[in-house]
C-alpha cells in the first residue's frame, strides 16, 4: 500500500510545525500533503513556514470564510481531491488536523487495515436521536444539513446499493477510490 497524509491545518503555525516534525519522525517513509484552509491571505506565509516538511501544499482557493472551510472540512478534502490530490502518488491517505498529537507510525497503527479499506471513526447507524441532537445534522446546527459526505456516508458509496444512512466523527484513513468514486 502506498499510503499518504493529508496535513489539513488553518491556523497556528507554531503548533502545525510542531506536529509535522513529530509526523516526520514517525512516519519517515510517508509523503505528507498539505490542505490549508486558512485565510487566503496567509497561505503563502504558511506555505513559506511549513513547505519545507511538506510533499506538496494546496491551499483552498474558494471564497469562503476560514470558519465555513472548519466546518465543511469534508468538502475541502473533495476539492484537494479534484483539483491536486488525484495527479499525486497515493493509494491510501491518513487524515491528519493540525492539532492532533501522532506518538506512533500510522503503518502501525492502521496496521490491519488492508488496502482498499477505509476507516471511519465513531461509526453508527444515523437515527433520529442522534440527526435531532448533532450539530452536523440538526435543524440550525452550526453546517445545517450536510449532504455531501464524510460526515454522513450512503451505503450506496461502498455497496452500490440504496439503504440507511450512517454516521461517523471523521474519516480518518481512505483509499483513493473513495474519493474518486463520490465525485460526480
Amino acid at each position: 500500500m502506498n499510503l499518504a497524509i493529508l496535513f489539513w491545518f488553518y491556523k497556528e503555525p507554531e503548533v502545525c510545525e510542531n506536529r509535522l516534525r513529530l509526523l516526520k519522525k514517525t512516519n519517515p517513509g510517508l509523503k505528507i500533503f498539505g490542505l490549508y484552509g486558512g485565510e487566503q491571505k496567509q497561505a503563502k506565509e504558511y506555505e513559506d513556514r511549513l513547505g519545507k516538511y511538506l510533499n506538496d501544499f494546496y491551499a483552498y482557493s474558494g471564497e469562503k470564510s476560514a470558519e465555513w472551510k472548519w466546518i465543511n472540512g469534508d468538502l475541502l478534502i473533495l476539492d484537494w481531491y479534484e483539483k491536486r490530490g488525484k495527479n499525486l502518488v497515493w493509494d491510501s491517505v491518513v487524515i491528519v488536523q493540525w492539532d492532533m498529537l501522532v506518538f506512533d507510525s500510522f503503518l502501525n497503527l492502521f496496521k490491519g487495515i488492508q488496502r482498499g479499506q477505509i476507516f471511519l471513526s465513531g461509526l453508527r447507524p444515523l437515527d433520529k436521536k442522534i440527526e435531532e441532537n448533532w450539530d452536523w445534522t440538526k435543524e440550525g446546527g452550526g453546517a445545517g444539513k450536510i449532504t455531501l459526505i464524510f460526515l454522513i456516508i450512503r451505503k450506496r458509496i461502498t455497496t452500490g446499493k440504496s439503504g440507511r444512512y450512517v454516521a461517523c466523527l471523521f474519516c480518518r484513513f481512505f483509499p483513493r477510490y473513495f474519493l474518486k468514486n463520490i465525485l460526480p
